[in-house]
């Protein structure tokens, strides 16, 4: 995994570009093809952009989905279980390392400390780990917080609150 693309935290900064559908179709190719399979066939059988494999592999690694041995890419047990699992427990498991991720675990520390972060507010976390994709991170935050069931924006688009924020101890890791 590359080291760039982590924080002072250890954590892997989520790629602006990567969303739950992409690292749910790794784990589902990786799955019906069996263990131990070269990432550069999971590419050419995905079809995906080339520049953004690499992105969502790290992710899956990030959120012990994957691991890489020898250039092959290996479910976890997780990953196993996210492969195989119905929704709600495919958003249960990645809920339980998703604090793995920024500026997911940041959001997640905010919206427990003040309940709920005005837009402006969530902007400025996006703009401070994302830079030049600022529009597309905060999409990509949204879904991700969405999807997890962690976080969303309101209605009206003037703040992000909490769906179901986990506990502190469980933030650890």
């Amino acid at each position: 995994m590359d080291q760039s693309d982590r924080g002072r935290s250890g954590k892997l900064l989520l790629p602006p570009d990567v969303t739950p559908d992409h690292v749910l179709g790794l784990l589902e190719l990786l799955r019906s093809l069996g263990s131990g399979i070269d990432s550069m066939y999971v590419g050419d059988a995905l079809g995906e952009d080339v520049n953004l494999l690499p992105h969502a592999i790290d992710v899956a690694e990030a959120l012990e989905l994957i691991v890489q041995r020898g250039g092959n890419l290996e479910l976890t047990e997780r990953g196993k279980r996210v492969a195989a699992g119905n929704p709600k427990t495919v958003k249960e498991l990645l809920r339980e390392v998703a604090l793995k991720l920024e500026p997911i675990a940041e959001i997640v520390e905010q919206l427990r400390k003040k309940k709920e972060l005005l837009a402006e507010e969530f902007e400025s976390i996006i703009k401070k780990h994302y830079p030049t994709n600022f529009e597309e991170a905060i999409k990509n935050v949204l879904v991700w917080g969405a999807y997890l069931g962690l976080f969303k924006m309101d209605e009206d688009d003037e703040k992000v609150v909490p769906i179901r924020i986990p506990h502190a101890k469980s933030a650890r890791g």
